[in-house]
């Protein structure tokens, strides 16, 4: 890839993708945290955020007692978040990660997905990390999206199915992995029987935004509903080699 060329190292695709007409945040990124939290890390202690973006999971953990840090390609995160947290303008595809053995957790959401080498990705995560602690990786799955939504950020150029990031986080020296299809509906999480609901309503010919021209608003729970039924997201887990 030519970097030059790169619009994610253009501080204008976090203000245009990104603004609260298209992600409307709310409280999701606190009610995702502390799934994480309660499911796979268990306990508070030092987190990376691998493409932080605009914070929202930075404030999000810091906020149940982690000890949070971030790295982000975007050239203006140091001046947007800096003086909250500790944050890095980092390249994760082509620059030596300079945090080795120094994270009990990382976490990464909707991001490995535009990297090109995503090997070089998972190997950044792999060296931040300190033996046995425990990365989460979050992308579109590959199988629910490939008829377009995939696509609604044209920056997404490498796709995933469940098998295949399974596969890369394997190869990049993780073990114990698991992984799971992902739906961002809170209320599901508590009850794996009301995965029906999202189920019915994908299999619907319901248009939604921002995929399709609709006249309501993306931020309307019917929205949101339609969309992340459809938008099934991949979730896995890895740790760590003690001994590598």
């Amino acid at each position: 890839m030519n970097q030059n060329k790169n619009i994610l190292k253009n501080k204008k695709y976090l203000e245009v993708s990104y603004n609260s007409k298209r992600a409307y945040k709310g409280t999701y990124p606190n009610k995702l945290a502390k799934k994480i939290d309660k499911d796979f890390f268990k306990a508070p202690g030092k987190i990376l955020d691998v493409g932080c973006g605009n914070g929202d999971f930075l404030e999000a953990f810091s906020n149940l007692g982690y000890e949070v840090c971030g790295v982000d390609i975007s050239p203006d995160v140091e001046e947007r978040l800096g003086n909250k947290y500790s944050v890095y303008n980092v390249d994760i595809e082509n620059e030596v990660c300079q945090f080795e053995n120094q994270f009990d957790y990382v976490f990464s959401k909707s991001v490995i997905e535009h990297t090109r080498n995503p090997d070089a990705f998972l190997a950044f995560i792999n060296k931040a990390l300190k033996p046995g602690g425990i990365c989460v990786i979050m992308a579109p799955s590959w199988e629910h999206t490939y008829w377009g939504p995939f696509y609604i950020d044209h920056t997404h150029v490498t796709p995933f199915t469940l098998p295949s990031l399974m596969q890369a986080m394997e190869l990049s020296d993780f073990e114990n992995i698991n992984g799971e299809y992902f739906y961002q509906l809170p209320f599901v999480w508590k009850n794996k029987v009301l995965k029906i609901i999202p189920y019915i309503i994908s299999k619907l010919p319901i248009p939604y935004s921002p995929f399709y021209q609709v006249p309501w608003s993306g931020n309307t729970f019917a929205n949101k509903m339609i969309r992340f039924s459809k938008e099934v997201m991949l979730l896995t887990v890895g740790v760590k080699k003690k001994n590598g």
